[in-house]
């Protein structure tokens, strides 16, 4: 999708994607896969960023990560000519707390790099929240016992 500043012509791409199943007690919907990138060509060959979420990605990179497209002096200090920025996954919270399509939305409005449509803020902060909800609720049901002695712990009365 396009992304831009004002009415003129995009200057950025959004490319994204989630893959759904249901949980292993098949109740719930639980995403398999999920990719947020941004681009500075309609045809998504100038990457700036991606934000992906693999469950049990393998190969020791972690589920939740970011891989950023650009030069690096320190790293290429490091390992010279061994490999690129962008090969790199940068962990971002994990299975339960990744980042959200509205993170990445917020990012491009705080950077300048998209002009937000009136009611935005409220829309991502709804959304976020909701989304924050349901990973609340399905890390409760993945681990009662923590969660019942959190209400205790905060029990008042």
């Amino acid at each position: 999708m396009p992304i831009g500043i004002g009415k003129g012509k995009p200057r950025g791409w959004m490319d994204l994607s989630y893959r759904l199943c249901l949980d292993d007690v098949g109740q719930y919907l639980t995403v398999v896969s999920s990719f947020v990138a941004v681009f500075a060509d309609e045809d998504g060959k100038l990457c700036l960023f991606h934000v992906d979420y693999e469950r049990d990605k393998g190969h020791g990179y972690p589920d939740a990560h970011l891989q950023v497209y650009g030069e690096s002096a320190a790293l290429d200090a490091w390992q010279p000519g061994q490999r690129g920025l962008h090969k790199l996954h940068f962990p971002v919270g994990g299975r339960r707390y990744r980042p959200t399509l509205e993170d990445v939305i917020e990012f491009l409005i705080a950077e300048k790099l998209a002009e937000p449509a009136a009611g935005w803020k409220q829309a991502i902060t709804t959304s976020r929240d909701d989304f924050h909800r349901r990973q609340l609720r399905a890390a409760i049901r993945r681990d009662l016992e923590t969660a019942k002695q959190a209400v205790k712990d905060f029990d008042t009365t």
